[in-house]
């Protein structure tokens, strides 16, 4: 049996593949961020979080650590799922990942959206340096407030 190559061939220009090390700690830094919130054990954030993160969402942008911990507590609803995730490597230390996400409201209704995250390496582990948070028009069927593929590449 030969041996895997860690980093493949990418699918296409601009498009560097992620180390599957690096690829595990990531995706387990995404859903540990999704437990922690609907656990709503904020005190625990910075394991997910960098110090200096930013989260941009339709209600309004947080900087730093404690701003993100106080937007989460007041938006966050029902416990919600990360799904779809693709991750993109920007360089060593970087990696993009694009996620949908969805919650199930206690009435059935579903909510859902995107995240785009910026990983960054830091001597404690990969944390979410940047979030934005995209929910589009529930009354429209077109992609208003969607991120896209230029999103993710940029």
């Amino acid at each position: 049996m030969s041996a895997v190559p860690e980093v493949a061939a990418a699918p296409s220009s601009g498009w560097e593949r992620v180390p599957a090390a690096d690829a595990l700690e990531i995706g387990t830094v995404l859903t540990r961020c999704a437990r922690l919130v609907d656990a709503r054990a904020w005190d625990e954030l910075g394991r997910v979080f960098a110090e200096d993160a930013v989260m941009a969402a339709p209600s309004g942008t947080a900087t730093g650590l404690a701003g993100i911990v106080e937007r989460a507590r007041a938006d966050t609803l029902e416990p919600h799922h990360i799904t779809d995730t693709v991750l993109r490597r920007l360089d060593d230390d970087r990696v993009r990942a694009w996620s949908k996400w969805f919650l199930v409201c206690a009435d059935g209704a579903v909510l859902g959206g995107e995240q785009l995250d910026l990983l960054v390496r830091t001597p404690a582990g990969w944390r979410i340096a940047e979030r934005r948070i995209a929910r589009p028009d529930p009354e429209r069927r077109d992609a208003v407030g969607a991120l896209g593929v230029a999103d993710f590449l940029a």
